[in-house]
């Protein structure tokens, strides 16, 4: 029970995690599917929640659902077609399922009404269900130990081969229980209350390493999401500053910016889009930067260059809210080239800029600014 949970609290935060990708293509529209797909259905073999839906065969349907999309998307990596095919095999299997339920009388799928005598049409049930399940993680498996070869050396690789062996454990579990139904069915004395438990632990644990699979590539990006949201936190200060003195400099709406929030990329290049609008803005105050700005009060400017920078802002915002451009303008501190060293530099800038002790310069007129911004 504690693996079916938890197999479902990852299929289900993936699922969540994932939901910025429908929109990067057909591969990850699918992807997301079958990891949505999968979620249902262990949500669907869960005792409480199967005992509220009282439909039996609803997770095999879902199963059966679930080996159409892995289809897809390994039709989808190896650039083939088959689209008619699989989908006509598939309606053929849903629809001889709940013709083979309904001529039964329903699908027990627990483990003593499996020990009883099964009616044949229940036989051909299972034998079908777990024969389709079995045969097509048998086809899907080897496809992606073959493109884990292609992989990078490393965590693509690694994930893309655990993704493998985890569907392999998944069609044994198939492909044993389906032989064991076929066999009890023939006579052989079978007993599905020992067999069923580790039949099912090996299936919990297919699942779960086919999951982890799947998220271990994503690690790396995963750091680097997690890295640009914190730049984009840890530069606000600097950037609020740059947007109620010069609103113009923003390149994207609020509600634009909501969006590029989501996605593992999107937030990089929204990282990318705040450094510009940061330096626009620093351009735009640059005539109203002495060449010679005081100091921080309490700082040396070999102790910290950024503060010295930090203060020259804010220096520069109050003489331009005086209307008091520099005589002779300065210059901001030379960075780069790598997007990296400024994503660092204004960082440390912005983290100077929150630091000081900065008041509303007397008589100064605020700048509108875009209303409710969440960037």
């Amino acid at each position: 029970m504690m693996l079916e949970i938890a197999a479902l609290v990852l299929l289900g935060g993936t699922a969540i995690i994932r939901l910025p990708t429908l929109w990067r293509g057909r591969r990850q529209r699918i992807m997301w599917a079958i990891i949505f797909v999968a979620a249902l259905t262990q949500a669907a073999v869960l005792p409480p929640v199967a005992a509220r839906i009282g439909l039996t065969i609803l997770p095999h349907l879902l199963g059966v659902l679930m080996a159409f999309l892995l289809l897809r998307f390994t039709a989808l990596l190896a650039g083939t077609g088959g689209l008619r095919r699989q989908v006509a095999l598939t309606a053929a299997v849903l629809v001889t399922l709940n013709v083979l339920a309904w001529v039964s009388g329903g699908i027990d799928t627990g483990a003593p009404a499996l020990n009883g005598d099964l009616p044949g049409t229940a036989v051909a049930y299972w034998v079908v269900l777990e024969g389709f399940l079995a045969t097509v993680l048998l086809i899907v498996a080897p496809m992606f130990w073959r493109v884990a070869r292609d992989a990078p050396a490393g965590l693509p690789r690694l994930g893309l081969r655990t993704i493998a062996v985890g569907q392999v454990l998944v069609a044994l579990y198939a492909a044993e229980k389906s032989a064991l139904i076929a066999a009890h069915s023939m006579g052989a004395p079978i007993d599905f209350t020992a067999v069923e438990p580790i039949a099912l632990t090996v299936q919990s644990v297919g699942t779960l390493l086919a999951i982890g699979g799947a998220l271990v590539p994503a690690a790396r990006r995963t750091r680097s999401a997690v890295s640009a949201y914190r730049s984009l936190l840890v530069l606000r200060p600097l950037w609020t500053a740059m947007r109620d003195a010069f609103p113009e400099v923003i390149l994207f709406s609020p509600r634009r910016a909501v969006i590029e929030l989501a996605g593992v990329d999107d937030v990089h290049l929204r990282l990318y889009r705040r450094v510009i609008e940061i330096r626009d803005g620093m351009l735009a105050l640059r005539p109203y930067l002495p060449a010679n700005p005081p100091e921080p009060e309490g700082r040396r400017p070999a102790a910290d260059p950024a503060a010295i920078e930090a203060g020259g802002i804010a220096l520069a915002l109050r003489r331009r809210a005086d209307g008091q451009p520099a005589g002779e303008a300065g210059e901001w501190a030379r960075v780069g080239p790598e997007m990296a060293d400024e994503v660092a530099w204004l960082s440390r800038v912005s983290r100077a800029y929150r630091r000081l002790p900065l008041s509303p310069p007397a008589g100064a007129v605020p700048t509108p600014r875009p209303s409710g911004s969440v960037r």
